[in-house]
């Protein structure tokens, strides 16, 4: 059972952690670095000789709309994980 509550635990903590990841790099790869994301198409980004366009592209695409997809699975692991540990905060022995 404490196994079970670690990997929900895992499993709310880790797409919100992923979606503010992707906004943070999204954000320093469009301030200090200078490169044009949007969410139309890919604009050239090069950082240190590498053209990075396409990935600040994917980047800013989770950045703008993974929460809506990672927000529902975080919310049902979330719950899933407060239900495990209900039930094994009741299942324990009093006294």
């Amino acid at each position: 059972m404490r196994l079970l509550s670690r990997l929900l635990a895992c499993a709310t903590l880790a797409p919100i952690l992923v979606w503010l990841g992707t906004l943070g790099l999204t954000l320093i790869l469009a301030g200090p670095m200078g490169c044009r994301i949007d969410e139309g198409s890919s604009h050239p980004c090069i950082i240190l000789g590498h053209d990075l366009g396409d990935t600040a592209y994917s980047l800013g695409m989770i950045s703008a709309w993974g929460l809506f997809f990672l927000a529902p699975l975080s919310f049902t692991a979330g719950l899933l994980w407060g239900l495990t540990t209900m039930l094994r905060r009741l299942r324990r022995p009093r006294g």
